[in-house]
């Protein structure tokens, strides 16, 4: 994002006048500009009063820029939450404003990955294979060996209900064929990451005509991955089903780094439509031999606010 790095770098660098830094209870307002320039994107947030050991106490965030004049709601309650925190939201697009004639509403979430071992992978032996310290997303974490401790063989560890109905992590919830953008942020990282995704690609470079697709992408910290899934939610094939998203180090999924993608039927409702649905339906049955069938209309229309 663009700022003013007079007022708004969050740092005290050179000549700049001033304390960038924030005191413990004190507050400051820093000014960020969502370019045009540079498109929709994330942009990461990081404390840099104390760079080396607040960021890996988990004082960090991001800020996610959508189409211009986009409203954000919860993707299960329809809650407005534009001005709230919240890693996942559906982004309903103003088709009014010039320039978002043909886009789409889409699901957009945001991952944040925190890891602090620096020694693994390094050249020497024997070879470690388990990482140290903390290894998380968006602050939680599923670690394989917990789940085994409940029960979970190695062959259903990443299925298995016996540690819980689903991962502590987060679990990504679309519609198939729904429009998504999945946004990996690498909040503070000792080590070169990979971010994949299973039965689904994105552009390497979203903005780039032609750009090759990915499925496994490297990141590392302060590396943020736009990703914007080729085919939408099921891939081009639209194909239902779980999917696993991961740090394809495997020591780093086995620590906890991984999650479920949920792609749901069409007109599932555990969560609400990107485009507006009509009532539900039932056909006319008879109850039994000899009386008049019956129908019944229940539910109601689920609109979707377009300005």
């Amino acid at each position: 994002m663009a700022f003013d790095p007079r007022d708004s770098f969050g740092t005290n660098v050179g000549n700049n006048p001033g304390n960038q830094t924030v005191n413990p209870g004190q507050s400051r307002t820093y000014t960020y500009y969502a370019h045009p320039e540079y498109g929709e994107l994330a942009a990461m947030i990081q404390d840099w009063g104390n760079v080396v050991e607040n960021p890996r106490n988990g004082l960090f965030g991001s800020v996610i820029i959508g189409p211009k004049g986009s409203t954000y709601r919860d993707p299960v309650t329809g809650e407005d939450v534009s001005l709230k925190s919240s890693w996942r939201a559906d982004v309903i697009v103003d088709r009014t404003i010039p320039g978002n004639d043909n886009r789409q509403n889409y699901r957009s979430f945001s991952l944040m990955f925190q890891d602090e071992d620096n020694i693994i992978g390094v050249s020497f032996m024997p070879y470690i294979q388990q990482s140290a310290g903390i290894s998380t997303v968006n602050y939680r974490s599923e670690p394989t060996a917990y789940r085994v401790e409940k029960g979970c063989t190695v062959a259903e560890v990443f299925s298995c209900v016996k540690a819980g109905e689903a991962p502590a992590t987060p679990t990504l919830t679309a519609h198939v064929g729904d429009q998504v953008a999945i946004y990996v942020l690498g909040v503070f990282s000792e080590q070169v990451q990979l971010f994949t995704i299973d039965g689904h690609e994105w552009p390497h470079e979203p903005y780039m005509k032609g750009a090759d697709l990915v499925s496994t992408m490297e990141f590392g910290g302060s590396e943020v991955i736009n990703a914007y899934l080729h085919g939408g939610a099921g891939g081009p094939n639209k194909v239902v089903g779980d999917y696993l998203w991961k740090n394809q180090r495997p020591a780093f999924m086995n620590a906890g780094q991984w999650g479920l993608f949920r792609v749901l039927p069409a007109g599932d409702r555990q969560i609400l439509p990107l485009t507006p649905q009509g009532p539900e339906t039932r056909t006319a049955e008879a109850d039994a031999p000899g009386e008049p069938a019956r129908t019944s209309v229940s539910g109601a229309a689920q609109a979707v606010p377009v300005r």
